[in-house]
């Protein structure tokens, strides 16, 4: 059971002042407020309307509203899956006019969305390939988020890539210099630096200069891949999408003839089925996609699960300037700045357990730390790990033969069949815009699908968050005095929900308490733990603190501790009873402690020579 949101909250208010706020904070809720307003006056592309707020606003009542209108109606286009691909087509589809509905198992940007390298990159690995396709198109794609899209949720970060033996200056600053031509057109990020071995040891000084003779430094850029695919598919719902999370596809509707018209649904809430009709199917189901498909009546493909697995370090772990990106035992290593933190990967290996749970392992662990660590002089040790996160990329599975998965093609495919239904799987994160218009274009081009209003205009639709970022991008040091919360929080903010903060902070408008950091995680208001409720589609502990807010990672006991008091938080707006509040936080408790049991073992395994010496 739910309770309703107030009408201030569900409409996703704009802040006014704090109850008892001074008159520096009245000033800043001011500008936020007019930042606000200028986003929702805005056309949300050229010849667009602008964004409805409201309606961009998930939470319980609106998820019930979508689903008796999606079964009251026949859709054009129906998106099977909310991670970044099918988010990024519902939008695609919302923005050609067409009547679209997203639906997801479980919550937005679950599965890999929200389990990547959080990097919108061109590939410079891919180079060595020969796949200069992908990262021409991967880099314009990159370029476009800085600029237009989600200014606010990307960064541009710089990486060095150190250098062995003399010739690989000449190899690696070829690639490097066709990188920065790919990316002359926006010039969003900054071009390539060279260092000697002194200087890459005053730039990166946790470095082994013994190892690296030098290095090259070039720019991608960093961003929050899960508050990303939230703003894609709430910039869909903006524009008109119906989206409806905790509804698994548990069937298709079919015609005599097979084709595909539509989908049934099963409400995790309630147990109820429920019927969707609609002249186009897309299946972005992912590392499911398959499973999909053969539910739908065809098979044409099988995906094979690769799994990654990520390292949070502390910030002090590594002493530099930049991230770092060098070559591994059998692909490269990565460890770049993440909100002030490290974040160390990948790992690339078949998984064939739980797609629903993919976890690091002790192997995994190891081989991270020691292939980062060959590159530096301080070694990064067990203490220095935060937290562990795995992901599942889904790979075309090759017709014969075995290998790596490291070697199995990035590049995306679109899949006719039945007919009525369309997949899209495979593709970058990166390259999620194009993936999802190429979906789109093959879906409208079947028998029965509907005529778009307009081309795509998705490369000039500014996110959630984005429209009027320029007036707030410089105003951090400004917003934390009169705020009266640290810059570095206010920069997190900022970058986490854009031109819309004065929505977060409306819910301490009558409760001030609200406006102030959680005690034991700092970097978070409890105005945004009810924001994720209110707008942002989060029904679950686990999805508030995971996925909004990262606390299972960040936190060096996973968010144990801070739980319970985010747990209360959510419960009244959840309608959540003493006994179901107390399960969500043994459920996430649970998982907490499934997500680290890598680290724990490996943990106690260095722990036990020390115990036996000194016993």
């Amino acid at each position: 059971m739910n309770a309703p949101l107030s009408p201030r909250v569900a409409a996703g208010a704009h802040a006014g002042p704090v109850a008892g706020a001074s008159a520096a904070a009245a000033s800043a809720h001011a500008l936020l407020a007019q930042a606000a307003r200028a986003a929702a006056q805005a056309p949300a592309a050229p010849g667009l309307p602008p964004l409805d707020l409201a309606a961009s606003a998930l939470n319980p009542a609106q998820r019930q509203r979508d689903l008796a209108r999606a079964q009251d109606s026949v859709a054009d286009v129906l998106v099977i899956g909310a991670g970044v691909t099918g988010a990024g087509a519902a939008l695609d589809a919302a923005a050609r006019g067409l009547k679209v509905v997203l639906v997801e198992a479980g919550d937005v940007a679950t599965g890999t969305s929200s389990r990547s390298g959080k990097t919108f990159h061109g590939g410079l690995r891919y180079l060595e390939q020969l796949n200069f396709r992908l990262v021409a198109h991967a880099i314009a794609e990159r370029d476009l988020m800085l600029h237009t899209l989600c200014p606010h949720i990307a960064w541009p970060e710089a990486f060095v890539f150190p250098l062995g033996a003399a010739w690989e200056r000449l190899y690696v600053g070829a690639g490097v210099t066709l990188y920065d031509l790919f990316g002359l057109r926006h010039r969003a990020v900054p071009r390539q630096r060279h260092f000697s071995r002194r200087g890459l040891k005053a730039h990166f000084p946790s470095i082994d200069d013994t190892r690296a003779a030098g290095g090259i430094q070039y720019y991608d850029a960093l961003m929050d891949e899960a508050r990303h695919t939230l703003a894609v598919a709430r910039t869909a719902a903006g524009l008109g999408a119906a989206v409806i999370s905790g509804a698994p596809v548990v069937d298709f509707l079919k015609a005599a003839d097979g084709a595909v018209q539509g989908v049934v649904v099963r409400d995790a809430d309630t147990g109820q089925r429920h019927t969707l009709r609609a002249r186009a199917v897309i299946n972005a189901g992912g590392v499911w996609a398959d499973e999909l498909q053969r539910l739908a009546g065809a098979s044409t493909f099988r995906v094979q699960p690769a799994k990654g697995v990520h390292l949070l370090l502390r910030g002090e772990a590594i002493d530099a300037q930049a991230g770092i990106l060098a070559r591994a035992d059998d692909s490269v290593i990565i460890a770049r700045r993440w909100y002030g933190q490290w974040l160390v990967g990948t790992t690339d290996t078949p998984w064939d357990r739980d797609k629903g749970r993919p976890v690091a392992e002790a192997a995994d662990v190891r081989y991270l730390l020691d292939n980062l660590n060959r590159y530096l002089s301080r070694k990064v040790t067990l203490d220095d790990v935060l937290g562990t996160f795995a992901g599942l990329r889904p790979l075309l599975k090759p017709v014969e033969g075995q290998g790596t998965t490291s070697a199995l093609s990035r590049d995306h495919a679109v899949l006719p069949g039945p007919v009525g239904l369309t997949t899209i799987v495979g593709g970058k994160y990166t390259t999620y815009r194009r993936m999802a218009e190429d979906v789109v274009n093959a879906a409208l081009a079947g028998p029965g699908a509907p005529p778009a209003a307009r081309p795509c205009p998705t490369a000039q639709l500014p996110l959630l968050g984005a429209t009027a970022w320029a007036s707030l991008r410089d105003e951090a040091p400004r917003l934390a005095r009169t705020l009266d919360l640290p810059e570095p929080t206010v920069r997190l903010l900022l970058g986490r929900h854009g031109d819309q903060l004065a929505a977060v902070l409306a819910h301490a408008a009558e409760q001030p308490a609200l406006a102030r950091p959680l005690p034991g995680a700092p970097r978070v208001l409890g105005a945004e733990v009810c924001h994720a409720v209110a707008a942002e589609g989060a029904r679950s502990l686990e999805d508030v603190m995971v996925r909004r807010l990262h606390l299972a990672w960040e936190l060096p006991d996973g968010g144990d501790a801070v739980a319970p008091q985010v747990a209360a938080l959510i419960a009244p707006l959840l309608g959540w009873s003493a006994e179901q509040t107390a399960a969500q936080v043994a459920d996430y408790r649970a998982f907490v402690a499934g997500e680290r049991a890598a680290l724990a073992a490996l943990r106690a395994e260095a722990s036990r020579p020390a115990t036996a010496s000194a016993a």
